[in-house]
């Protein structure tokens, strides 16, 4: 019955390697093996994967949370030395620390060079921040990019309707008009034909 649990919550590749086994405790045994002897590996991707990992295209949100799902996985598979006493020495806040510093590091060199600044900035920092102050930062710098940049595209299609208005291409264009329309008609109120005795027109256009 529980060998039959067992098999049934494996993939099948995995449970096909082990159907021969006829008794719990060694097929238990038969996993642990296989997952402990593959466990290099795995530690070996991920880290490869962190290492290989970088902003690119994506937004600091969508980056973070990319890098702190790797780490999740490799802290899981990692064996860490644990301070399970009960003393105030602080050699918990310490391990972690030091724990956190170098994923820190890491975050920051995978940061698209527009964040130069503020990753210069967060390094200078004595002693470095925690993950989430870096990420608090790196959100506020990258909605004032936003924001910069949204005003520039505003300000550049203003000035491009301006430009192409026919009023600012010619100013003087509807004036001009105008004063020539207004000379033509003065003229032609002093043209008189001396041939029908009419006025507006002369005797070459009668």
């Amino acid at each position: 019955m529980v060998i039959s649990w067992i098999l049934n919550s494996l993939a099948k590749e995995i449970s096909d390697s082990v159907e021969y086994v006829n008794d719990s405790v060694e097929l238990w045994r038969e996993l642990e093996n296989h997952y402990d002897q593959t466990d290099g590996a795995k530690l070996y991707q991920i880290q490869k994967e962190i290492n290989d990992l970088a902003q690119g295209s994506i937004d600091i949100t969508m980056y973070y949370t990319r890098m702190k799902r790797l780490w999740e996985e490799l802290s899981t598979l990692s064996i860490k030395s644990q301070c399970s006493c009960n003393c105030t020495c602080g050699a918990k806040e310490t391990m972690h620390k030091a724990e956190q510093d170098p994923w820190l590091i890491q975050f920051l060199m995978g940061l698209n060079e527009v964040y130069t600044i503020v990753r210069g900035s967060i390094l200078m920092m004595k002693p470095l921040p925690s993950m989430a102050q870096a990420f608090s930062l790196l959100i506020q710098e990258e909605k004032q990019r936003e924001f910069k940049t949204n005003s520039q595209l505003n300000l550049d299609s203003t000035s491009l309707h301006v430009n192409a208005s026919p009023q600012h291409q010619n100013p003087y264009g509807a004036r001009n008009f105008k004063t020539h329309y207004t000379t033509n008609n003065n003229n032609k109120g002093r043209q008189f034909c001396d041939y029908c005795k009419r006025p507006r027109h002369t005797r070459e256009k009668c």
